[in-house]
Parts: structure tokens; sequence; C-alpha cells
């Protein structure tokens, strides 16, 4: 089960916007309609224990079963929809239990439900799959879990886009302006659901019953002005005819439900020759699919944008100073140092001039460069054919592509492995390392230069107070743009970006044997606020006040390191 912790919730959901956004047009209406009553349809067929519904917005599902004879339980995260589901609860008379909690960690005890609903939200989840875990998990044996989604690989959708395509080849694009069937993603969504994403997702807990389809024709162009011109009973038939072929062709539909039962005894799933329980997000996960495609498009290889150059080597010298003791010894050239290696392996890839060092150092004999994204790997090897390399020692490189965060290395094929702004935006840390360990010959090293801060960069108020009142004793004239330091806004945030950051030292230092272990940072963001080049031009002494307090800060205690430099030696 997921610690809540570890995910980011729509605490403060309200759907009230959407609705509101959706005029009231006879497709619309039909569509809203059936998807209030099929999915109690659906639920209720053969159930007579107890019903959870899981995400339920309103809870007018839950009421509605409820008025059957069901018991129904109710979760959701929000607030304001728990304050609004009792309201519907009163409305109409229904009697339900509220729990305010999140899909990926329900406070329930295994097979404690005869059904579960989770009616347009799977693809709200920040972890989709470890939400779908713990519905089977607290699924009764011979229960049904029922999830249903806006389906966008129906028609409507198919055609929608098709035309949205066109019209835009000839309409000045509107940043920001979103039709119906637009995606859906990162606006509200995680993923896109369709039925081959939610069975992908399903099937290796599940076993699928049936598929329910729903409306044909819903927010496509032109379809709503149709409908008005004609009659309402004419309006109606038409839409009732679509839907009729809905049911008959699920993959059409514009809202599929799936109804599912437990898989009979599951053999253990294993990933890298270790149990897939052990995977925090699985391949499958279709949110951590988009995650992951964003994360590599925006490779930090790719984004880096050289600031200005004084600004550069000045916080270069004070982070060697830092991390290696001497100011014109980088951690690259700490580590290089204690090779030459045989073999050495590079997990992700955050700057070109980390691997032509490498190769021009001849660090190793063999270099192997993983990394997700094909354009970086071709950027790197293009790099790699222009270094020069060094005398009598040629590094042979090889490029492998590959999801680090499932990566399968060669068992004790490495004498080293180093990375450098990888592992804080690793999901499956534990997994990851457990691969690193096996691959390591006896006595390898795993070496990391890496942020190691508050997650996501949302830094501790305490800690930022002190930075803040640092920066307020810095002449505007050395100030680099306005106002104090303010936490990272997610928005600008790589999907991944510092997910475990604030956990990577203590694991590493639990599976592996500390060598070198320094730490800087205290005062980060600090010195990304002001003109390093000009304060060591007119005010140097004004610079060795800031790396006296961020001293000060490092020995206090109470202000959390930001960047590590680490290397480890497999035990034994």
């Amino acid at each position: 089960m997921a610690r809540q912790r570890d995910i980011d919730v729509q605490r403060a959901w309200d759907n009230a916007p959407l609705k509101d956004a959706w005029a009231a047009q006879r497709d619309h209406d039909f569509a809203v309609r059936a998807m209030a009553l099929v999915p109690v349809e659906v639920t209720a067929l053969g159930a007579s224990g107890r019903v959870l519904e899981v995400a339920a917005a309103e809870a007018e599902h839950a009421s509605r079963l409820n008025l059957r004879g069901l018991a129904c339980v109710v979760l959701e995260p929000s607030a304001a929809m728990l304050a609004r589901a009792r309201e519907r609860m009163a409305a109409l008379g229904a009697r339900l239990m509220f729990v305010r909690g999140i899909a990926e960690t329900l406070p329930f005890r295994d097979a404690s439900f005869d059904r579960v609903l989770c009616e347009s939200a799977i693809d709200h989840f920040q972890h989709p799959d470890a939400a779908v875990r713990e519905m089977v998990r607290v699924l009764a044996p011979e229960g049904r879990l029922v999830i249903s989604f806006v389906n966008y690989a129906g028609l409507s959708s198919r055609v929608s886009r098709l035309a949205y395509r066109v019209w835009r080849r000839g309409a000045p694009v509107v940043p920001g302006h979103h039709l119906f069937w637009d995606s859906p993603v990162p606006i509200e969504h995680t993923f896109e659901a369709t039925i081959p994403v939610i069975r992908t997702l399903c099937e290796p807990y599940l076993v699928l019953d049936r598929l329910v389809g729903v409306s044909v024709g819903w927010g496509a162009p032109g379809w709503s002005q149709m409908l008005a011109r004609l009659p309402v009973t004419a309006a109606e038939r038409a839409l009732a005819t679509l839907d009729r072929l809905a049911r008959r062709f699920p993959m059409l539909a514009d809202y599929v439900l799936t109804v599912w039962r437990h898989r009979p005894a599951p053999s253990p799933r294993m990933h890298g020759g270790r149990p897939m329980e052990e995977l925090r997000v699985r391949p499958t996960d279709p949110a951590y699919q988009w995650r992951a495609r964003v994360e590599a498009d925006r490779s930090p290889l790719l984004a880096y944008v050289a600031r200005d150059p004084e600004n550069e080597s000045t916080a270069r010298r004070l982070t060697n100073r830092a991390l290696t003791g001497n100011a014109d010894r980088s951690w690259l050239d700490d580590l290089m140092s204690r090779g030459p290696f045989e073999r050495a392996a590079l997990l992700g890839s955050d700057e070109i001039a980390h691997v032509t060092a490498w190769l021009r150092g001849g660090a190793s004999a063999h270099l192997d460069v993983y990394d997700p994204s094909t354009v970086v790997l071709a950027t790197l090897r293009r790099a790699a054919n222009d270094t020069p390399r060094a005398a009598g020692r040629r590094t042979v490189v090889r490029f492998v592509r590959a999801d680090v965060n499932f990566v399968e290395l060669p068992e004790e094929g490495y004498d080293v492995v180093w990375t450098s702004g990888t592992l804080s935006r690793i999901v499956n840390l534990e997994y990851l390392l457990a691969q690193i360990e096996r691959a390591l010959r006896p006595g390898g090293l795993l070496a990391f230069n890496d942020y190691v801060g508050e997650r996501r960069l949302q830094y501790d108020p305490d800690r930022l107070a002190r930075v803040n009142a640092v920066l307020a004793t810095v002449p505007a004239r050395f100030r680099i743009g306005d106002g104090p330091i303010t936490p990272a806004p997610l928005p600008f945030l790589t999907p991944l970006c510092a997910a475990r950051s604030d956990e990577l030292l203590a694991h590493a230092a639990v599976r592996f044997e500390p060598v070198h272990v320094r730490t800087t940072g205290a005062l980060f963001p600090l010195l990304l606020a002001v003109d390093l080049g000009r304060m060591v031009r007119e005010a140097p002494d004004l610079l060795e006040r800031l790396v006296a307090a961020e001293r000060e800060a490092a020995e206090a205690g109470n202000s959390r390191p930001c960047g590590a430099y680490a290397v480890f030696r497999k035990r034994g």
C-alpha cells in the first residue's frame, strides 16, 4: 500500500465549474442523465452486500444504490465534495457512511465490500495502478468492481479530433483554448482513458466480466446544433438509437463501464528478478506513462539554458569547495580519480559535459549510457563521436534506451554506476538501488551528484524563512528578481522532478557502505537569487558572508541540505 504522503491529492477538487461549463444542450443532457443512472443499474445487478463508491464526488450513485437497499460507504478526498454529498444524500433521503480519503490508500479491511464503484474518476488518480490494487484488495472474493470512464478512443472523440485538426489549420491558435474532445491531460486528468488502456491497467489483477457502452455523438462538432433543430421527440429518438449502438459496440461509445471480477490465484509477478510488489509504480500505470513521456521530452539535457558565465563559474567553485573540499575539483573529477574503471554505467544524462569529460579522462574502458529519450541518446552519441579520447585508453560507449524506473541491469556487470540529477526523479527508488547493487561487482561503487532537498521543491517554511532572512541582507543591486524566494510552482516542474529527493541519501546508506558523502545547499536556492559574478567583482566580502551563513545553517542542523555528492561501496 502506498503512503498518502507520496501521492499528490486533489483535496480541494470541485466539479461545479465543470458542470457549469457544459451547456444545457440535448446531447450533454442525455449523456449526463445516463452517467447518473447506468452505473447504478450495473453496480446493483446481483449485489447483496456492502458497496463502496470511490472518489464519489456528490455521492449521487451511492445515494441511489442505498435507496435500493444496499449499505453504502462513500470515499472522497475533497471536503467541498463531501459537503455536497451530504446535501445530496439528504435531498434523496438516503443514509450513507462518509470517509475522507484517497483510492490509493483505502482505509478498509481486505475483502470487505461486495461491490466497488469508481465512476469517472480513475483517470484523475495520481497512481491509478495503486488505486486498482487497493480496490481489488477490499473487494470480496465473489464481488465485482465497476470502473467507468469517458472514452477518449470512441467514435465521437475520433471524429471531433479530426474536425479540430481541419479547423485549426485555418484558424489562429488561441493559447489555452480547449475544445470538448481535446486531450484533458494535464488540465484535470492524469491520462486519457480508453478501453485498451483500462484493460492493460486492470487485467494483471482482474478478469473482465462485461463492457457497457453509453451514448454516441456527445460533444461532436455540429451535433448539438442539429439536435436543437429537431422536435424534442425526434431528438430523443435519435439519441436513444445511438445509445443502442453504443451498447452493442462499446468501443464506439462516449462513456464506458467495465465490470471486473477477481482473477483466480495469480502466480507471483516478477520484474528484473524481483517481485512486482516492490515497485511503487508499474510499467502498465497509464498516469506514470504520461509523466515519463513528458519527463523524457523535457530532459534537463535538452532544456538546459546557460546562465551568466561568471555566475556559473562562481557557483561551480563554491559547490566544488563544499562537495570535494577544492574549488577547482568537481565531483566528477573526484569520481574519475577513484578509477580507472573497467566497466561503468551512467543512468540518465543531464549534461553533455559529464559524458565528454568522462571520455576525455579515459575513466573507464567501457561506458553504458541508459536514458529513456532517443533524442538525448542521439545528442550524446554525436558528442561522444566528436570527443577526443585520452591517450592510450579509448572508451567504448554503448547507448541503451531504457526507463530507469524499470531498468534491468546485468548481474555484476559494472565497477561503477554513476548518475547526476537522475535518482531524485526516480519513483521506484528501492527497486533501482537493488538493481544497482546486483549490477556492481564486489567492491564496486555507486556515485551520484543530485538534489536531495524537499520533495517537489516545496521548501520547508522554516528553512525558507532563514533563506529569505539572509537574502534581505543582500543589497538590491546584487539580487536577481524581485521579492522573496517562494516554493517552486508545481506546474513549471517536470512531472517527476524531485519525486523522492528527500529519501535518496537514507535509502542509499541502508543498502551500501558510505565512502564519501558531502552535502551543500542548506540555504538553497539562495545563490540562484543573487548575482555572484558581480558580487565577486564588487563585494567579495559579501560573498564570503553568504558562504559563512550557509555554513552556519548547515551546522545548526535545522536546515535541510539540498545538494549532495555521494560515493557508496557495495557491501561485502
